[in-house]
């Protein structure tokens, strides 16, 4: 469940949003003042902040540069509500670090609607940063997964590279055979695709056997799930 901090000097308004986003699912939290907000940083790190511009004290501006200094919750989506009467516009709201706008009165759908896609934005990053880092060294047949130095044969290396160009691809045994290993058309054996692709995950992989990395779909061909580098400098000596 989705945690979503409103910071709001208006009770009637928080209560109002409070009710809304609880009926969507989300487990909401409020505050009325900066300061109450950063406390609630504290004890619970929300998943996304909507601020009023307008705040006693330190006001909304203030407190979004202050969320974006905070390593908890820096990279978490902020989107400000104000009224139609405030001193303040989009591009000042945008340039202290908030990524979306929302003028009071607000349709419930259009609110929503923009917290989901915000939502769906931060679960995506967080998909990519759980991904394998996958370095492949141009000069060189050797490879690091996370860190970790693998050291390829020429074929390897070749059939790696070549599905990394275009990870998010599906190559058939065909397509492998063609490309790697400059077999014509309907020429070569799929086993020697099927024992390279073994070899290439027994070196990659943490658990070969259920591989995260070199991803198989029955009939269609393999794929690579990793944030992949192409490294053009030599393999630095100490690594």
């Amino acid at each position: 469940m989705y945690k979503i901090l409103v910071i709001d000097d208006d009770i009637q308004m928080l209560e109002l949003i409070g009710q809304l986003l609880e009926r969507e699912g989300y487990d909401v939290q409020v505050a009325e003042a900066a300061d109450e907000a950063l406390g609630a940083i504290e004890r619970q790190a929300p998943d996304l902040f909507l601020i009023d511009l307008m705040l006693p004290g330190t006001d909304g501006l203030a407190l979004c540069r202050q969320i974006r200094r905070n390593p908890k919750v820096k990279d978490r989506p902020i989107l400000f509500i104000t009224g139609h009467d405030t001193d303040y516009d989009v591009t000042d709201a945008l340039a202290a670090g908030g990524d979306d706008y929302i003028l009071k009165p607000f349709a419930v759908r259009e609110l929503t609607a923009r917290l989901r896609a915000h939502l769906r934005r931060i679960t995506a990053s967080e998909a990519d940063t759980m991904m394998p880092h996958l370095q492949v060294y141009a000069r060189s047949r050797t490879v690091l997964v996370d860190g970790r130095e693998v050291d390829l044969t020429q074929v390897e290396c070749d059939l790696l590279r070549y599905l990394c160009q275009t990870p998010t691809k599906l190559h058939s045994t065909a397509d492998l055979l063609t490309n790697v290993w400059q077999y014509p058309p309907d020429a070569g054996d799929a086993a020697l695709v099927r024992n390279h692709i073994r070899n290439l995950r027994r070196k990659l992989e943490l658990s070969p056997e259920r591989p995260e990395i070199i991803q198989s779909r029955h009939g269609r061909g393999y794929t690579v799930r990793a944030n992949i580098e192409f490294v053009d400098e030599p393999l630095p000596r100490y690594l």
